[in-house]
């Protein structure tokens, strides 16, 4: 989460604020609540995860775009549809 703050000389601050979080003995972690509210990530969400240098990313996956795009590709392989504009 970033914070931005204006100070009277004109500059502006960007800082950055971390959430933390612990893994438990089985490896799992809790996404803090805030976080989960504003990417409406709840219980059976999908969530890809990568690592990249030193960090993890997690991502939220949109099952339904998936399913439209497994669709698509069985639509072009079937012919069904030729062009893709």
């Amino acid at each position: 989460m970033f914070s931005i703050q204006t100070f009277k000389s004109g500059k502006i601050l960007l800082s950055y604020i971390m959430e933390i979080t612990k893994i438990s003995s089985k490896g799992q972690i809790v996404i803090p609540q805030k976080i989960r509210a504003e990417l409406n990530i709840g219980e059976g969400s999908v969530l890809g995860i990568e690592k990249m240098n030193d960090m993890i990313v997690l991502k939220k996956i949109d099952l339904d775009l998936v399913r439209q795009f497994k669709e698509g590709l069985e639509d072009l392989k079937s012919g069904r549809v030729r062009r893709v504009a």
